[in-house]
């Protein structure tokens, strides 16, 4: 054969083997928050099952929504809130689980079992990945200089103006999120949580609005202003007092914060992991819904995030520091006082986002 003839089929033999060679390439394209895995997950898994990682950022739940609602993301697993996954499986953009392919799905914290039940639509689509609860993170000296027996367990450190009114000079945040703030304002009203009547919601706001002088920040994200010192008392998410630790333990400083779930009650939130229904590869997806559930992986994400994470058999190997916390992970009977994420009308949050911009957008003395 001549050297033009031997180039020309090696140049057809690897033009044939091309594609076969990219087919072989196993992808996996997922959809999740920034820096929500420990930093050796992704490799980990890759190492072990030779499935690439496509990893792109969420920059909101509503995004995330918009996609899936739209069709023809891409992804192949991705990591929706409760309420979301329950509004995406009514409306069929999430694929109904295989159990039989799922290996820790019993293995899963009793009191999230309990509290997954609740969601009709998505309980059979979702495993849950991370989660927490609403509530009051603190600094503990700069509270305790101003009320000695501040009553650091109960809302009423912050629902009620005069106790407000000892700590504004040190600084209060809001959690920046209308619908998760009305549900604890209207429960510790003994009202219910996910109303839109007009008479609970003119109750929520006018508790709201004897607060707003003495609210600083509205934020989802206050660690670094808690570190700082220019906040002293927060309602926001559990992690937020571990992750103002341990940046605060890391730049040597002497700051003790505290994180309280309000004995009247509070939220309870779970972000999930779902298939999209056309999901290319759901395979993959599998395989790393099983990765991430086994304990060390999941107890690595823990320490990692601050969150406490769904496996209890991973509880052993989280950091004490949050797994001996009663308010981060939780016994029986506070999993009985949080309030579980609800998907409600349109209309009805409507009336209630109109009730925060008034409150949020009230001129503070």
């Amino acid at each position: 054969m001549g050297i033009a003839n031997q180039l020309l089929l090696a140049t057809l033999t690897l033009a044939c083997a091309a594609p076969s060679l990219h087919a072989e390439e196993k992808t996996l394209r997922l959809y999740n928050w920034a820096d929500y895995f420990a930093e050796d997950t992704l490799s980990t898994f890759t190492a072990e099952t030779g499935i690439k990682v496509i990893y792109d950022v969420m920059d909101g739940s509503e995004t995330l929504e918009a996609k899936m609602l739209a069709g023809g993301s891409g992804y192949d697993l991705i990591f929706p809130g409760d309420t979301v996954s329950e509004r995406l499986m009514r409306a069929h953009s999430l694929m109904p689980l295989d159990q039989a392919k799922l290996t820790a799905v019993d293995d899963i914290e009793p009191g999230l079992q309990k509290l997954r039940s609740q969601y009709e639509f998505s309980r059979k689509a979702t495993v849950p990945y991370t989660w927490g609860t609403i509530g009051l993170t603190y600094n503990a000296e700069q509270i305790k200089q101003r009320l000695l027996d501040a009553p650091v367990n109960s809302l009423d450190m912050l629902f009620k103006p005069e106790l407000a009114a000892k700590f504004a000079d040190c600084g209060i945040s809001m959690i920046d999120s209308p619908d998760e703030v009305l549900a604890v304002v209207l429960n510790y009203l003994g009202r219910e949580p996910r109303s839109a009547k007009p008479e609970d919601l003119a109750a929520a706001s006018d508790l709201l609005m004897k607060l707003r002088p003495y609210i600083r920040k509205f934020q989802s994200q206050p660690v670094t202003d808690l570190v700082n010192g220019n906040l002293c008392l927060s309602l926001g998410y559990s992690g937020d007092m571990t992750q103002a630790q341990r940046t605060s333990d890391s730049a040597g400083k002497r700051t003790s914060f505290q994180y309280r779930i309000p004995r009247e009650g509070t939220t309870v939130w779970m972000d999930t992991m779902a298939i999209p229904v056309d999901a290319k590869h759901p395979e993959y997806a599998y395989a790393f819904i099983n990765f991430v559930m086994r304990p060390e992986n999941m107890a690595a994400i823990s320490n990692f995030t601050g969150y406490p994470t769904s496996n209890a058999k991973a509880r052993p190997s989280v950091d004490a520091a949050m797994r001996n916390n009663p308010d981060i992970y939780l016994d029986e009977a506070t999993y009985a006082r949080l309030i579980p994420g609800k998907d409600i009308p349109q209309a009805d949050m409507r009336a209630r986002m109109r009730t925060w911009t008034k409150f949020k957008t009230a001129t503070a003395k």
